[in-house]
Formats: C-alpha cells, sequence, structure tokens
C-alpha cells in the first residue's frame, strides 16, 4: 500500500483499517486532524487509490464523505470560519460548530421525534442529502403562477378576434391560449359552462370553447388537460344542442347570464338522474363536470364518489379528488400520442344527439 506523507508522522493505512461509520462529528474530525493514536493522516489527503482494497463501497463512501464535509467547510467559510490545511482538534471543533448548519434538513422525524444532527452517523445524512437533493430537483425552483403568467402573457393584437385575442408564449416560444401554469379547472357544472362560453377576462383566459388540443401541450403543461378537454367539449355539446331545440340562442360571445339560462336549459339532456339509489336529492347543476361527464346516459346507474348520495364529493368542492384521479388515469398509461387523438366521443347508445334535428345555423360557435 502507498505511504502518505502528510503530515509526514503518519505511516500508512492499516491493512486492519476499516471504513469509520462514526458521527458526523467524529467523522469531520478524522477528515480534518486524522486519527494521531492509530497513526492514519487526516482523510481530507485520502485517494480512491487508498481504500481500494476495501472494496467499491469505501471508494464511494470517501466520495459521500468528501462532499458532506465540503457542505461544512463551505458553510464555516462563509461564517468566518475558514479551513487550514492542518487544524487542531479545537480548531476543527469550531469549524464544525459554525459550518453544520450548512445541512437543509427537518429537525424533526417523520414521527414527530426531535432529531440531534451531533449524533446523525455520516452516512445517514447522506441519505437525507440525496433525498433533499431529488425532492429541490423535481419541485424545481418556486415560480408564482400569476407573475409567470403576466410574464407570458402577448400583447393583444387588433387583427386577432375579439373573442380570441389573449395568447401567452411559453417557453418554447409556443403562443398558447393559457399559461404554462395553468391548472384545468375542476368546477360545478353550470360554472363550467359559463367558462366554456365566456372564459375568465379578469384572468385574460379565453372561452375554453376555441381551444384546441395543442393549447395543452409542452412540457410544464397538466398532463391530462387534452383529455380534459375532450370530456367537457362532450359535455358542453349537449348541453348546447338541448338548449338550441328548446329556442336558446347559443352565440359565439355570452354574457354570464345568457350562458347560466341556456346551461338550465339544456343540462337535463345528460340523462343524469336527480336523485340517488338511496332518495338522496342531488344537484346537477353543481356536480363537477367531471362527474357529470361520467354519470350522462346512465340512468339509475349512480358514480361519482361511490356513496350514491350526492354530496360534497359529487360536487365542486371535491375537486382535489378529480385533480388526482385524472393524474392516477395518465399515470395508467395514457399516452400523450393517445390524448392527442382524442376527439368528443359520444355513448354509441347515447340517442341525443340522434334525436335532434337541428339546422347549424342554430348555434353559432
Amino acid at each position: 500500500l502507498p505511504l502518505l506523507f502528510s503530515p509526514p508522522t503518519f505511516y500508512s493505512i492499516k491493512s486492519t483499517w476499516t471504513f469509520p461509520h462514526s458521527n458526523l462529528q467524529d467523522m469531520y474530525m478524522h477528515w480534518h486532524c486524522g486519527d494521531y493514536q492509530n497513526r492514519i493522516s487526516p482523510m481530507k489527503f485520502f485517494q480512491n487509490t487508498d481504500v481500494s482494497f476495501l472494496g467499491k463501497r469505501a471508494r464511494m463512501n470517501l466520495n459521500e464523505v468528501k462532499n458532506l464535509m465540503a457542505t461544512i467547510d463551505e458553510e464555516a467559510t462563509r461564517k468566518g470560519k475558514v479551513p487550514a490545511p492542518t487544524m487542531t482538534l479545537n480548531q476543527a471543533a469550531a469549524c464544525f460548530q459554525a459550518g453544520v448548519t450548512g445541512f437543509k434538513f427537518s429537525a424533526t422525524t417523520p414521527t414527530g421525534k426531535s432529531r440531534n444532527i451531533m449524533r446523525l452517523k455520516w452516512s445517514t445524512l447522506t441519505k437525507y442529502n440525496k433525498q433533499n437533493e431529488v425532492k429541490a430537483e423535481e419541485e424545481g425552483p418556486a415560480i408564482d403562477p400569476e407573475e409567470k403568467a403576466r410574464q407570458e402573457f402577448v400583447e393583444i393584437s387588433p387583427d386577432d378576434p375579439p373573442h380570441d385575442n389573449m395568447w401567452y408564449e411559453h417557453d418554447d416560444g409556443v403562443k398558447r391560449r393559457v399559461p404554462s401554469t395553468y391548472k384545468f379547472p375542476m368546477l360545478g357544472l353550470e360554472d363550467m359552462y359559463v367558462l366554456w362560453h365566456c372564459g375568465q377576462e379578469e384572468a385574460k383566459i379565453a372561452p375554453m370553447k376555441i381551444f384546441q388540443s395543442s393549447d395543452f401541450q409542452g412540457p410544464t403543461m397538466v398532463r391530462r388537460g387534452k383529455t380534459n378537454l375532450s370530456e367537457v367539449r362532450t359535455v358542453m355539446t349537449l348541453i348546447d344542442l338541448a338548449a338550441a331545440k328548446k329556442g336558446m340562442k347559443i352565440k359565439p360571445i355570452m354574457t354570464d347570464s345568457e350562458a347560466r339560462e341556456c346551461c338550465r336549459e339544456g343540462y337535463t339532456a345528460l340523462n343524469i338522474p336527480v336523485n340517488s339509489k338511496e332518495g338522496k336529492s342531488r344537484d346537477v347543476l353543481k356536480m363537477k363536470w367531471s362527474s357529470a361527464s361520467r354519470l350522462k346516459n346512465k340512468g339509475g346507474d349512480d358514480g361519482g364518489d361511490g356513496d350514491g348520495d350526492g354530496d360534497a364529493d359529487d360536487t365542486a368542492e371535491g375537486d382535489a379528488d378529480d385533480t388526482a384521479e385524472a393524474e392516477a388515469k395518465n399515470a395508467g398509461g395514457e399516452s400523450d400520442a393517445q390524448e392527442a387523438e382524442a376527439e368528443p366521443e359520444v355513448d354509441p347508445e347515447d340517442d341525443t344527439l340522434a334525436d335532434l334535428e337541428l339546422p347549424e345555423a342554430e348555434i353559432d360557435v
């Protein structure tokens, strides 16, 4: 084995030496001061070849320890305690106390117990450090959705039609009708119908009926956006046709009150029972659009949250559940290619559209 000449009074790593699995503070002492009693030089002078006789794991341990010690040294230097090439135990202890705060991790365990970093083994801290790095990488830098939307908004052009003149330029250079931070709305059926025909003027979002699947493409967009858009379009089209059959005018640009009136005239075409199997009343207009999409033309077959009571889980108050379900569906194998090709579908047993003999001029969308 090669001799270590720094400091010169220490000769070599003995063949009986094993990689220390001590707590973080003791490891810092080994790193900067060595083990004088056993005549081992400071570990900061070690090379991979010095520990190769212990196997691959020892070389990995050396690199992991090097990263941990660098974090402590950088924080100590920032606070005015600069580690020297050769240090006494007292000097090393002072640097450690100043630099140990450089680690960002929870001071409590998952069970709620306090965690003493001084007693943590260096290998345990390495595990926490890696988990925090992965989490930070997945989450990415914190972005204010409203500020990001303002940055992406393209100045309105007089050449664009008045109901389709709000665009956002994403980081990939493509203009879309929604910002990159847009979250697909999980609203009640009536509110979604208003959003479909009226948009959100304050938020600078155009009516959803003019959205295209390409508006939901891009690396930062919600993964099930295109499928959601297709499902919403199917539900809204059924309501539009039924409302027009009753004499309502479906205009290219509608007011809030006009849209709500059309929705109340046409939503019965979805054929969703107003009572659950248990006889409890169900407010279809307040039901989430996703629940309405599942329940349309089901007759007495219940759906929603599975309990058939028409409670908050079937209404807009259960938005979080629907969002989680949507992502779960996507994780289950719905590819982007399938979403891109998704078109509004009508149940083959649904004769709602077949029964309507309606001139196209009646619906100006």
